[in-house]
């Protein structure tokens, strides 16, 4: 593997039964560094970015596409209220930030667009793998692997059917004081070890009944010192398809403290929760997740910027 990106690397095969799980396809983990991905200007020097946020999201179809348009359009547009006024922040005004979608393969008309999209939007990764939910582990590692080799403090990953107040999840790590060795979300507790099912892993990959505390995949924050970790334990435990309970295993093998962030809410019902709970609600939380439909992120942008034009805080409404 050449992390330069210069070497193409052939396709991940069709995965094929895996003996132990019977039909379930097994995780032929490999590392993929991005074929497509964004430029920057001076890319030969550091960009000191603060937190890339890596949004894992579908090169079939035009669903994901219309995702992704949304989000460019609502919680990762610059020039929002809550983005203003991090930037008049002097905390908060020199810490960058950018954000990406990572993709893999669909094959045929799907690719064309998805290149076409990522020249036009300069904030796509495309790497040489299959898109599919097997595969869900290669892509969240080839997000991270261009991350780190970007240069950040942070990475969020997170996925298209959410909705992230950017500025004020980096408000939130400031006023941590910036922590190393972070994990953070809204973090699992005694989550059980499935055995059928679409998250049945084998008894011989994973011996125990309840997974440890993990972070679920709507939204894993991590600090960059972590990366090598991450990066490390594929060779220390095999990767399976549950790619969020399976950090959760190496940074609980590597002993980091799992930080459960109040403000980070996964929600199977969120789309609907967006449309009826109060102010207080909607101002308390930094990150909804999941299943946030495009038209949930337009209502739930509409009423951020409403409140924040307005100059509506939580102290204001004596939540």
């Amino acid at each position: 593997m050449k992390i330069n990106g210069k070497r193409k690397s052939s396709p991940t095969k069709k995965p094929t039964p895996d003996k132990v799980n019977g039909d379930q396809p097994y995780v032929d983990f490999k590392f993929v560094y991005p074929e497509v991905k964004p430029t920057f200007q001076n890319a030969s020097r550091p960009m000191g970015f603060y937190l890339i946020v890596v949004v894992n999201s579908g090169a079939k179809g035009d669903e994901h596409r219309r995702r992704r348009a949304r989000i460019r359009e609502t919680w990762a547009n610059r020039n929002t209220c809550e983005h203003s006024n991090a930037m008049n922040n002097p905390n908060l005004k020199d810490k960058m930030w950018t954000l990406v979608f990572v993709l893999g393969k669909a094959g045929g008309e799907d690719d064309k667009k998805n290149i076409e999209e990522a020249k036009a939007h300069n904030d796509i990764l495309i790497g040489d793998i299959i898109d599919n939910y097997w595969n869900n582990m290669v892509k969240l590692y080839m997000g991270q692997l261009w991350a780190s080799l970007l240069g950040t403090r942070y990475t969020l990953k997170t996925d298209d059917d959410v909705y992230v107040r950017i500025p004020n999840v980096i408000n939130y790590l400031v006023s941590q004081g910036s922590p190393p060795r972070f994990y953070g979300g809204g973090t699992y507790h005694s989550s059980p070890v499935f055995r059928l099912g679409k998250w049945k892993v084998s008894e011989e990959d994973v011996p125990e009944k309840i997974w440890p505390p993990f972070n679920p995949g709507a939204f894993i924050l991590f600090s960059a010192d972590l990366l090598d970790i991450l990066m490390s334990y594929i060779y220390i435990r095999k990767p399976v398809h549950t790619d969020d309970a399976y950090i959760g295993v190496a940074m609980r093998d590597f002993k980091v403290k799992v930080v459960h962030i109040l403000s980070f809410v996964v929600e199977h019902h969120m789309a609907t929760l967006i449309r009826t709970k109060d102010n207080c609600y909607m101002l308390n939380v930094l990150a909804y997740g999941h299943s946030v439909d495009i038209e949930a992120m337009d209502h739930c942008h509409k009423r951020l910027e409403e409140l924040c034009h307005s100059n509506t805080t939580l102290k204001t409404l004596k939540c």
